[in-house]
């Protein structure tokens, strides 16, 4: 699904569903019960994740850890 992604500005972005962990992730960031309401940006680089109805509705995944 194409759709507008307020971190990477421009032409719309494709989305995809969330994997579990990442589920587990906006439950904990968001604090909400039904992650499966959110989707993420692939356009690499960004950590994007927003609601499939609201795309102001969102926020960013923590950086990944380095190792």
């Amino acid at each position: 699904m194409d759709v507008r992604c307020p971190n990477c500005g421009g032409p719309l972005q494709t989305f995809r569903k969330l994997t579990k962990d990442e589920k587990d992730l906006v439950r904990r960031i968001r604090r909400v019960d039904d992650p499966a309401a959110y989707h993420r940006c692939t356009r690499p680089g960004c950590r994007r994740f927003q609601r499939w109805s609201n795309w102001r509705d969102g926020d960013n995944f923590p950086e990944p850890k380095a190792t």
